[in-house]
């Protein structure tokens, strides 16, 4: 184990596209995950509109990579999309973070993703740099899950060892995106108006 103390860094990860392990990106843009707010106001109510949950929505999961001659999946699965097949385009995906000692330390996974832009790199023969390629990806859902790693900070050895879940390995998860995804069952909330005594 580790001697983990702080956050993970940020340099060591892996993407995962239907449970494959892909690696060699040099940066990656985790999407971020918001919900609209929709103002609501009746005549009757305080002079105050009501916040009202409207949709989700997800950014773009952001990737770059350096060309190379054999590594052209990514580019191939864009061209799917530019065929008209976007129902066969979509992927589950994952994002890896690594810990120190390469063992998956957090994790976040991407449903019904797809490629929505590709850009081939700049090239310029002044430069000696890296030819990089860089992908977009769109998703209709995000989540963070437990990836079961040690928790940071004192309190370690009190917790019991049978609390502790199995820890993923790298190529592990989203076999079965659907049962992942499905929001748990919850009671209809009931609101109370603000003039119903």
């Amino acid at each position: 184990m580790p001697d983990r103390h702080g956050p993970l860094r940020m340099a060591r990860f892996l993407l995962e596209i239907d449970g494959v392990a892909k690696a060699g990106f040099s940066r990656c843009r985790i999407p971020d995950s918001s919900t609209t707010v929709v103002e609501y106001r009746e005549g009757n109510d305080p002079p105050t509109p009501r916040k009202l949950a409207g949709s989700n929505e997800y950014g773009a999961l952001g990737l770059r990579y350096g060309v190379t001659t054999d590594a052209i999946e990514l580019y191939e699965w864009r061209r799917l999309v530019e065929q008209g097949r976007v129902d066969e385009a979509r992927r589950s995906i994952a994002v890896v973070l690594l810990d120190e000692e390469g063992a998956p330390a957090a994790r976040w996974e991407l449903r019904n993703a797809w490629p929505t832009r590709y850009a081939a790199p700049t090239l310029d023969a002044g430069r000696s740099a890296v030819a990089i390629e860089a992908v977009e990806i769109a998703c209709e859902g995000l989540r963070r899950v437990d990836t079961g790693s040690e928790p940071d900070g004192a309190g370690r050895d009190e917790r019991p060892e049978t609390d502790s879940p199995t820890p993923r390995k790298p190529s592990e998860g989203l076999r079965n995106p659907i049962r992942r995804f499905r929001p748990e069952e919850r009671p209809t909330p009931t609101r109370k108006r603000p003039d119903a005594g």
